[in-house]
């Protein structure tokens, strides 16, 4: 791993549930020596992106973050437009919306609107990569990929989070061209248990994925009617997205 490897992997430690950690669990949780750890974490501390609790010497995210998201917004607005259609798709469907992209080889989340109608919704974890085999994102994300691209995932090290997750290789195989017959991916109790999720690529300039569009519903309120309504404007916006990142 080059030395910015190793940066971002310490900081993709950090999460909502975990914003604050320690020398010793960065070292634990990525298993290498506390020293080089020091090393890492003291530069990032040095540039801004961690910042060193005063109180318990525990690491969180810095300001300079803050400014370097400010400054994508200002000169590469896209993630205001993606942030608008991802409220357009939460108010047609009544379901939390979310986004994800393509970061490194992993699929990580992006945007996320919860309904405002509806009392109980999803929660999607925005610092958690969604798993290309058990999500909806995932399957749309590999439905529009290269051959090579989707060899590497389902060669690589699937793991099970419901007894409805699917392991075997050639029937993710036919999940996959099926998605990429009819334009959406569903996903049902195959990451959580409760939930159903519906999702479509989005499309880069190159014409191949670089994301996905989804709504993740309860499964208690998902019907047939209710999958053929939410994947309908799922690939709408999924389509209006594309656009955006220059899909012809």
């Amino acid at each position: 791993m080059s030395t910015v490897d190793k940066a971002l992997s310490v900081l993709n430690l950090f999460s909502e549930s975990t914003p604050n950690l320690g020398l010793s669990e960065i070292a634990r949780q990525l298993g290498w020596d506390k020293s080089n750890i020091q090393r890492y974490v003291s530069d990032l501390t040095r540039h801004g992106i961690l910042e060193q609790s005063p109180k318990d010497k525990s690491y969180y995210l810095g300001p300079s973050l803050t400014r370097l998201s400010m400054l994508r917004d200002l000169t590469h607005p896209v993630a205001g437009e993606v942030a608008q259609a991802l409220h357009d798709l939460a108010e047609a469907t009544g379901e939390t919306a979310h986004s994800s992209m393509l970061v490194g080889n992993r699929l990580m989340t992006t945007g996320i609107v919860e309904t405002k109608i509806k009392g109980t919704r999803v929660y999607i974890d925005p610092a958690e990569a969604l798993p290309f085999h058990a999500t909806a994102s995932g399957l749309a994300f590999l439905s529009a990929s290269p051959a090579a691209q989707v060899e590497r995932v389902l060669s690589g090290n699937l793991l099970r989070f419901t007894s409805n997750t699917e392991m075997d290789r050639n029937r993710l195989l036919g999940q996959i061209e099926r998605v990429h017959e009819s334009g959406y991916a569903k996903a049902s109790g195959t990451y959580e248990s409760d939930v159903v999720g519906i999702a479509a690529p989005i499309i880069g300039f190159r014409g191949v994925a670089v994301g996905a569009i989804a709504v993740a519903t309860p499964a208690s309120r998902f019907a047939k009617d209710t999958e053929s309504a939410t994947s309908r404007h799922v690939m709408k916006i999924a389509s209006q997205v594309s656009r955006i990142h220059g899909a012809k």
